[in-house]
């Protein structure tokens, strides 16, 4: 139960730190447009942190939580114990102490007799309830924040994470912002008889409208009549 209580402290942590780290990624990447280097380092960046967080918080306590690794000690475990239950703190303590004497003891069958007693007189503690696992609800406030900031994007745009995710993976790739304005020919058609005059009108559409418009023909560049 104390690896348990672990694993989901850990999980928790997990969920803040990398939803924190995504977003602020995110919001970078929409406002900034980063290069290619840039971006490779924030993509690695957050491997590398998903990893360490993901092995130290979870896969740590899940090792000890199936007897790998090195766990913690009886002495550990009789300390969280009696943090919980004030009144056997010391006898567990002094179990554990007369139990790494019973070897060396000359009395042995008497070491052994006070084990059994002090066993009994604790029997009826319920040890697991010292760790409460109820007790990670408090970590749910640095885990939910991100959580409901990425599903409400992803709800109301979710196109602004798939493209930006998108343009962070794929990092060897140029990405420009788009324009803020869009041409739009109003001509219904292109075509003109040889050497008749040719007029192209075109309008612009978007939030920003551009206070020169110019025509790129043969290489040369002419400015348009507003």
């Amino acid at each position: 139960k104390y690896y348990l209580n672990q694993m989901i402290r850990g999980a928790l942590y997990t969920v803040a730190l990398l939803g924190g780290l995504f977003l602020l990624f995110t919001l970078l990447e929409y406002y900034f447009y980063f290069s290619t280097s840039v971006r490779k380092t924030i993509f690695y960046s957050f491997l590398l942190v998903s990893a360490t967080s993901i092995g130290f918080w979870i896969g740590l306590p899940l090792l000890h939580y199936f007897r790998l690794g090195q766990r913690i000690s009886h002495e550990k475990a009789a300390d969280i114990i009696g943090q919980h239950f004030h009144n056997v703190r010391d006898k567990l303590l002094n179990i554990l102490q007369l139990q790494k004497s019973v070897g060396d003891s000359s009395t042995q069958e008497l070491v052994l007799a006070s084990i059994d007693q002090k066993s009994e007189e604790i029997k009826v503690v319920p040890f697991p309830t010292a760790i409460n696992l109820s007790l990670n609800k408090k970590y749910l406030r640095y885990a939910l924040p991100p959580l409901l900031i990425i599903a409400g994007i992803m709800l109301t745009a979710p196109s602004i994470l798939t493209e930006i995710t998108t343009r962070i993976i794929k990092n060897t790739e140029e990405f420009v912002p788009d324009a803020p304005f869009d041409f739009i020919v109003e001509n219904p058609s292109l075509q003109v008889k040889q050497f008749e005059n040719f007029e192209l009108k075109v309008t612009t559409k978007g939030n920003i409208q551009p206070e020169d418009v110019l025509i790129n023909i043969d290489g040369s560049q002419y400015r348009m009549k507003k």
